[in-house]
């Protein structure tokens, strides 16, 4: 009887222990390099925004001056970042195991230029890719009604209407603000993904609000 009922007690504590684990949640860290990310967006913007050589009227634009010297960027193992991570998840642990690589032992940042790892993912999203090149081919009526005050950059990548406008730079400006949620969406992609981590849309939904502040920096620092 003493057996059963010790047997029983073990049972019991076994399950226990289980469903609490079970229950239990883990912090995974999203580091989110701000620096390396407003110079990937700008180096996308150079490329396919500003790659043009003609402008709308066929006429030759001005190259740019290759004899200036160019700065060199810090090397890698220079740059800082924050003891801790700027931006956790929470996930139930059993969901973690099927969906998270938890092996952060190498990041992405310890295997090179982060800048140009992010860029490389980024040309491979067709859906990013084709908002920067819709983009481009508006360009000059969006810069027009920046210039007019027609519209403002606003705080989280997008445009913010300041003026009356007509049909078509009301069209303009909404397939304008359209493309920069994709490029945003993508971009916050890319960042899970070089924290190893499964790129489900809450988890990237966890990292949108500050790709989209950076982005924000890089299109106000234009003006």
């Amino acid at each position: 009887m003493g057996r059963y009922i010790c047997s029983a007690v073990h049972s019991f504590l076994f399950f226990t222990i289980l469903y609490c684990a079970s229950c239990a949640t883990i912090t995974v860290n999203v580091y989110f390099p701000a620096e390396e990310v407003r110079e990937a967006y700008s180096n996308l913007e150079e490329e396919f925004l500003k790659q043009d050589t003609k402008g709308e009227s066929g006429a030759e634009k001005k190259q740019p001056d290759t004899t200036k010297p160019v700065s060199t960027p810090a090397p890698q193992s220079m740059r800082k970042y924050p003891d801790k991570p700027v931006l956790t998840s929470e996930k139930k642990y059993l969901v973690i195991i099927k969906e998270f690589n938890l092996d952060f032992s190498e990041y992405a940042w310890a295997q090179g230029n982060i800048a140009q790892q992010i860029t490389q993912k980024i040309r491979s999203m067709p859906d990013v890719i084709q908002a920067y090149k819709s983009r481009s081919q508006r360009l000059s009526e969006i810069n027009q009604m920046l210039s007019s005050g027609l519209v403002v950059e606003g705080s989280q990548g997008l445009l913010i209407q300041k003026g009356a406008m007509t049909p078509q730079q009301t069209q303009a400006f909404n397939a304008e603000n359209a493309d920069r949620q994709i490029i945003i969406r993508g971009m916050a992609k890319a960042i899970v993904e070089i924290n190893n981590i499964e790129p489900t849309p809450e988890n990237i939904d966890k990292v949108l609000p500050e790709a989209a502040r950076q982005f924000a920096s890089v299109r106000q620092s234009e003006r």
